[in-house]
């Protein structure tokens, strides 16, 4: 009986965690400007994540989540209109608590998406985005089979605008999308919001925001969280090929998840 207990309590932990790194594959870098015809975009970009999780028991310790991951995306200009790309996400996590102690490696997730822009001039574009995103369903994944199998298809809307040109550069930016599940997770309807500012031709500052909405038609036993999440971060352009990103991200809202933040590095290369 004890090491039933043991057990449910390790997959009630384990599922709590999952959720929530669930939520944390790189947030899109998919942008309403189309990459330029036969040019390229790739970041490589490191991120340690932790969360404290309640303990399974009022008398046991606070529990605690912890990732190091590897995301890898790109892009690539098909067209001066027709921009196509993908990511790959492979990770390492640790929970411990008073009764388990847990490691996980693999690769979280793999998409691939293709975007199409209807309409640009100087101070403003648009775009729709299409894209097809497997868990890879490796047992060792952190997208296990606690969290169920399928594929999830996402359908968005991006739009962009150059705000003022001088004495700095300011833009914003917004994408609107909604995540169909073809398995047992709930869909999702997505948004973002970035704000961006360039006091320097090699320095860009982000200020990001990122929802996330359950739409609560996931079957028994399938992920359905929502959460909010703000990502400061700095760009700095080393040469006109190479630009290193660093920042956070840090939940401020959710439900059925437990809060946490991730810091991260990135490096940016455009030929």
């Amino acid at each position: 009986m004890g090491g039933f207990v043991e057990r449910a309590c390790a997959r009630r932990y384990l599922l709590s965690a999952l959720l929530f790194i669930s939520t944390f594959s790189f947030p899109a870098h998919a942008s309403p400007w189309a990459r330029p015809d036969g040019n390229f975009l790739i970041i490589s970009r490191a991120e340690y994540f932790s969360v404290d999780l309640p303990p399974a028991q009022i008398d046991e310790p606070v529990g605690r989540f912890q990732r190091i991951e590897s995301n890898s995306y790109a892009e690539y200009g098909l067209t001066d209109a027709i921009t196509i790309g993908g990511k790959v996400i492979y990770g390492t996590t640790w929970l411990n608590n008073a009764s388990l102690s847990h490691t996980q490696s693999g690769f979280s997730e793999i998409e691939g998406f293709g975007q199409y822009q209807i309409l640009r001039n100087r101070n403003h574009a648009a775009s729709l985005r299409f894209a097809v995103a497997s868990p890879v369903q490796l047992q060792s994944g952190t997208r296990s089979s606690l969290l169920g199998k399928g594929v999830d298809l996402d359908f968005s809307a991006l739009y962009g605008r150059d705000i003022i040109f001088r004495p700095i550069k300011i833009f914003a930016a917004a994408e609107i999308g909604y995540r169909k599940n073809i398995g047992t997770n709930a869909d999702q309807i997505r948004s973002q919001l970035t704000l961006g500012t360039e006091p320097h031709e090699r320095i860009l500052f982000l200020l990001e925001a990122f929802g996330t909405r359950s739409m609560r038609n996931e079957p028994q036993g399938g992920a359905d969280f929502d959460v909010i999440k703000v990502q400061p971060s700095l760009v700095a352009k080393v040469t006109n090929r190479w630009s290193i990103q660093a920042g956070m991200n840090r939940e401020i809202s959710g439900r059925n998840l437990e809060l946490g933040q991730t810091f991260f590095v990135g490096l940016w290369s455009r030929f």
